[in-house]
């Protein structure tokens, strides 16, 4: 959503003093104009005097769903625990946390990075035909996955079941609000139950993962500087999950927005082929990593179509999607 001011910070407000002991104590009296950022919990606070913006994330701390609020608490350390990889400088950064305070539901203030996200260069793409654009961001990000996968790498175990487990949450989800019919469902569960029972999913060695690589979680600053945010759902795993569900994300950005899945393709092969150049890597059987990828690119259209949103014969279109992502995934 385009930023949207709502007031200035109230000096009574506990968010004030935090603020002001620990981030701006070097500043006089600071006065903070305040800009809602995201549909969710997100503000942008501008300190006047020095012009300097952070951002702040909140949670409700009365939230009975532990395992959202888990994520959301862990977001502050998951910031400074990648960030101990080397993603501090460009190209390839992660933005830099600067505190947290979980009594007032504050999962994490942060610095504010001014720039464009992903999904303004697929919409460069798709409206102005600026497709050479969306190629060089999208090999830009492609870079900073392999470098997250790369450097994180590691040989211990991670739950296979947690994704497909995730994607069975997904499909009950669907179907109990409508936008799965009963054959279709059984359909995909019978799929998931196909690609375990094929061992497809089992993959060493494992890394740190993004978690939720969607367009708006990857900042352009410039032509050659990446940053990514949000990293409430980082953790150790499959890294064909991050490549996957930007695969669907592309497909998903022509579907949506022009009705023409076909005219993705180009970018999805390009963003693959970039990821497997960034990684030249011997421990990485790519064979594997691709036929792994259509299961998480089904994974992600279905997350896109709990979207209430979307129109609702384009959440139909987007399970079917994802029905066929899984059956060709099958026969790869």
């Amino acid at each position: 959503m385009p930023k949207r001011f709502v007031g200035y910070l109230h000096i009574q407000d506990p968010l004030y003093s935090i603020l002001v002991e620990r981030i701006f104590y070097d500043v006089s009296n600071p006065t903070f104009r305040v800009y809602q950022i995201s549909y969710r919990q997100v503000y942008m606070y501008l300190e006047e005097q020095t012009n300097t913006a952070i951002v702040c994330k909140f949670f409700d701390i009365n939230d009975q769903r532990q395992d959202r609020l888990n994520r959301l608490r862990n977001e502050f350390d998951n910031l400074l625990k990648l960030r101990t990889f080397g993603f501090t400088s460009p190209p390839y950064l992660v933005v830099r946390p600067l505190t947290k305070e979980d009594s007032i539901g504050l999962s994490v203030v942060e610095e504010y990075i001014d720039g464009r996200d992903l999904d303004y260069f697929f919409k460069k793409s798709v409206f102005k035909f600026e497709d050479s654009l969306l190629k060089s961001k999208l090999t830009l990000l492609a870079g900073l996955f392999s470098e997250i996968h790369k450097r994180t790498m590691t040989y211990e175990g991670y739950d296979v079941y947690y994704n497909t487990d995730y994607m069975y949450r997904l499909v009950d989800y669907l179907f109990e609000n409508d936008v799965l019919n009963y054959q279709n469902a059984n359909d995909i569960r019978h799929l998931i139950d196909e690609w375990i029972s094929k061992g497809i999913l089992n993959h060493y060695p494992n890394c740190i993962i993004h978690g939720d690589a969607t367009p708006t979680n990857f900042i352009y600053s410039g032509d050659d500087c990446i940053t990514v945010i949000d990293l409430e759902r980082m953790r150790f795993g499959d890294p064909a999950y991050d490549i996957g569900l930007m695969c669907g994300e592309i497909k998903h950005c022509y579907m949506w927005r022009i009705g023409d899945g076909l005219r993705a393709e180009p970018f999805i092969r390009h963003f693959l082929k970039q990821y497997v150049k960034a990684r030249d890597d011997k421990h990485i059987d790519f064979s594997s990593l691709t036929k792994r990828i259509p299961f998480y690119m089904a994974l992600a259209e279905l997350r896109i179509a709990r979207n209430k949103y979307l129109d609702w014969n384009y959440r139909k279109r987007l399970v079917n999607e994802a029905l066929e992502c899984l059956k060709g995934g099958i026969r790869l």
